[in-house]
This record gives structure tokens, C-alpha cells and sequence, in this order.
């Protein structure tokens, strides 16, 4: 247990986007990419949780070698696939976590919650007094994060940890900027 990890959770079906939004492009870089390599920098142990079929997703990664794994059970919501990230690296000191669609987070951001890794066992950056992505979760969580499954991702560990969450201030819009509808891409 000496690294901390990071998982992107990219195996929505995007149904809102009506299409699947990993594969547009942001500066010509697919979305999905973009938030990986962006991790890939921050956190060299980066994984990223795709879909039972997401066979050319997970070969655009390998082609970047950035590691990723399909979870059978992501159909049945973001903490099944949260916990099979968690699963593929039990050893991590934490986990870094955010979903693929926050593609204009900032280096800052991701480097102000791992600066807070060393002394909480939960953190997150809010812009403006929302809470944003990524979120850092310690060692102390492995169980109750293993443990997840349906639609809920983090959310009920940390509503239980509520006043242990350390926020971070950060001038960053890019933290709660996910990516929903074609119109959330308006860059205006």
C-alpha cells in the first residue's frame, strides 16, 4: 500500500446526451481520452471502469496506455462500477475518483485534493460552494466502497461522513461542469 489511485467511472450509456457522449470531441479529443490523460498526469495509476461492451473504448485506452476494465455489473448503476474499480486496486493508500463527463476539471483542482490526501480521509474541491469531482477517498473506506452497488455512487459513504469531509475551495468551474447534453459543451 504505497500509491494512490485513480478511477474514472465511464460506463454510462448517456442517455440524456442521446448519443455516447465519451466519443465527442473536446479540442479533438474525445471526451473520454481527455479526462483520462488529464488523470493519466496527475495519478499514474490511473483505471478507468467501462461497460460489459465497451470493446473500442477500452482499446482507445490501451492505445494510450491507460488501464481499464469492463464491469459486468455496470448496468446496474454507478456503484456497482465504483465498486470494481475499487476492487482492481485494494491495495491504494485512496482513491481519487470522479465520473468520465468533468473534462474541464483543472491540473490545480486534481493536485489541491491529493495535497489533501495526506491528512483527511475524505475530500473534495467545491467551486462556489457546490461540491465538485474529483473526490478523495482513503484506505479507511475500502470496505463501505467495495460494498456499493446500484444507482448511487459515494453518495451514501459520504452523507455518512458528513462533517469529516474536508472541502477545498478551488476557482474552478471545470469540478461541477459534467457533461449531460449536447448543449453542456457550449463552450460561450
Amino acid at each position: 500500500m504505497d500509491t494512490i489511485s485513480a478511477i474514472i467511472l465511464a460506463a454510462g450509456r448517456s442517455r440524456r446526451f442521446g448519443r455516447d457522449k465519451r466519443w465527442e470531441p473536446i479540442d479533438g479529443v474525445p471526451m473520454l481520452l481527455r479526462t483520462a490523460l488529464m488523470y493519466k498526469r496527475m495519478v499514474p495509476d490511473t483505471f478507468v471502469v467501462l461497460g460489459p461492451g465497451d470493446i473500442e473504448h477500452e482499446r482507445l485506452l490501451d492505445e494510450h496506455g491507460i488501464e481499464s476494465g469492463k464491469c459486468p455489473q455496470a448496468p446496474a448503476g454507478m456503484g456497482n462500477s465504483l465498486a470494481y474499480g475499487i476492487a482492481r486496486r485494494p491495495r491504494s493508500l485512496g482513491w481519487l475518483v470522479t465520473p468520465a463527463d468533468l473534462p474541464f476539471v483543472q491540473a490545480s483542482t486534481i493536485q489541491s485534493i491529493l495535497t489533501s490526501a495526506g491528512s483527511h480521509a475524505l475530500a473534495a474541491p467545491a467551486y462556489q460552494g457546490r461540491r465538485g469531482h474529483p473526490v478523495w477517498l482513503g484506505q479507511c473506506h475500502f470496505e463501505a466502497l467495495r460494498a456499493l452497488s446500484g444507482p448511487e455512487g459515494a453518495k451514501s459513504i459520504l452523507q455518512a461522513a458528513a462533517g469529516k469531509l474536508y472541502v477545498v475551495p478551488v476557482d474552478d468551474p471545470g469540478c461541477v461542469r459534467d457533461i449531460d447534453r449536447p448543449q453542456d459543451l457550449d463552450l460561450s
